[in-house]
């Protein structure tokens, strides 16, 4: 959006229970007319990327079971990634990706540390040292983590302090980068040496500009996008809901490039070039036992990212990532589906040629105790 921008952010931390104002506390049902309320859930549930997990992934579960029945190894896909956990389904650890690439082609990479210490004290530090040559944002998220939970972009001192204290466990400090962010789905089988482009999104961070008149819960309730993530955006920013923002101030309101989290994925699949599928050759070929899955990147320009320049990868993701361009508004389910599909498939088909070669499955009943592990590790990050 044009405007001016600011460096407006929400009063509330992610991590703090108690809001800084009694207003709120006021719940979304609270703040929205009962009519606008219907309005919203109406047009979430005609739109299949709101739906809940469980409705959307059903088919996709019975498709995964059905490959595993073909390819007579129903825990192949868990091969495709020889280098993760789990071929990066669940529980994977972030840096076992992330390690390799900036040892062997430190340009592709947001630089980052693993800050692993037990003491709070050492934790800071450790971070600290790492702003103070990186400087100022940083980008602070678990190791084992999914769906962009927890990520946070410290922006003081005392938030690398307080996020560091909270929570325990290893943490990645990574260095924030600007520009455009795109989720690049890339499949390599044994012996390829031209990766696969197979989805390429766009992440774009909804926000709204101000005209010196309208509430920032009036902004977000009349912008077309941020109303069907208004319940998101209320929590967030409950402490400036009621403030008037000036006349072309541009607030964005997400900056977290993780649909649940609100961002906005848009089909960039145009936009894999022969120069951008030289620059993922090089990129695989830095992260041995990487073949399959999303690369989260951001780079200067959507016209850099043609070239295959400029990229700076900050998460590479695993089996259970998806072609994420699906999310695209107005795609149809059918297209999705069609996309998840084919995305298994390939999964399967180079998860079983890894097998055949001797790389170890995860077997059902250890892939069941990660997801449990994962599902306990919501109960204490946010």
């Amino acid at each position: 959006m044009n405007g001016m921008t600011n460096n407006l952010q929400p009063a509330v931390l992610p991590w703090q229970e108690t809001p800084l104002t009694p207003e709120a506390l006021l719940s979304h049902a609270a703040r929205v007319a009962p009519g606008q309320r219907l309005k919203i859930f109406w047009a979430r549930a005609v739109r299949w990327e709101f739906w809940p997990s469980w409705l959307y992934y059903a088919p996709i579960v019975v498709w995964i079971l059905w490959l595993g029945l073909q390819h007579r190894r129903p825990m192949a896909f868990t091969a495709a990634n020889p280098g993760l956990d789990a071929g990066g389904m669940v529980g994977e650890k972030k840096h076992q990706a992330l390690q390799p690439l900036q040892d062997n082609a430190p340009d592709l990479v947001a630089s980052f540390v693993l800050v692993t210490a037990l003491d709070a004290a050492q934790r800071v530090a450790q971070a600290l040292a790492f702003a103070d040559v990186h400087g100022m944002p940083v980008v602070l998220k678990p190791d084992v983590g999914q769906r962009g939970r927890s990520v946070f972009v410290a922006r003081t001192a005392d938030h690398i302090s307080q996020y560091l204290s909270r929570f325990a466990g290893a943490v990645i400090v990574q260095k924030h980068i600007e520009g455009e962010e795109f989720g690049i789905f890339v499949a390599r089988k044994p012996g390829q040496s031209v990766p696969d482009v197979l989805s390429i999104v766009h992440k774009t961070f909804p926000s709204v500009t101000g005209d010196g008149q309208q509430t920032l819960k009036q902004l977000i309730l009349n912008d077309d996008r941020t109303k069907l993530i208004s319940a998101l955006l209320f929590k967030r920013w409950a402490a400036e809901l009621n403030r008037v923002p000036a006349s072309g101030e541009a607030i964005k309101l997400v900056e977290i490039g993780a649909h649940c989290r609100g961002s906005l994925f848009l089909d960039g699949r145009e936009h894999a070039t022969p120069e951008l599928t030289a620059t993922l050759s090089r990129l695989l070929d830095a992260v041995p036992g990487y073949a399959f899955g999303r690369m989260d990147v951001r780079v200067p320009s959507v016209h850099d990212l043609r070239l295959g320049r400029g990229i700076q990868v900050l998460e590479l993701n695993g089996v259970s990532a998806e072609s994420a361009h699906i999310y695209h508004p107005g795609t149809p389910l059918l297209d999705g589906y069609r996309a998840m599909f084919a995305q298994w498939s390939v999964a399967f088909e180079i998860g079983s040629a890894y097998a055949t070669q001797g790389v170890p499955t995860t077997s059902a009943a250890q892939l069941l105790r990660q997801f449990i592990d994962d599902l306990r590790r919501n109960e204490t990050w946010f």
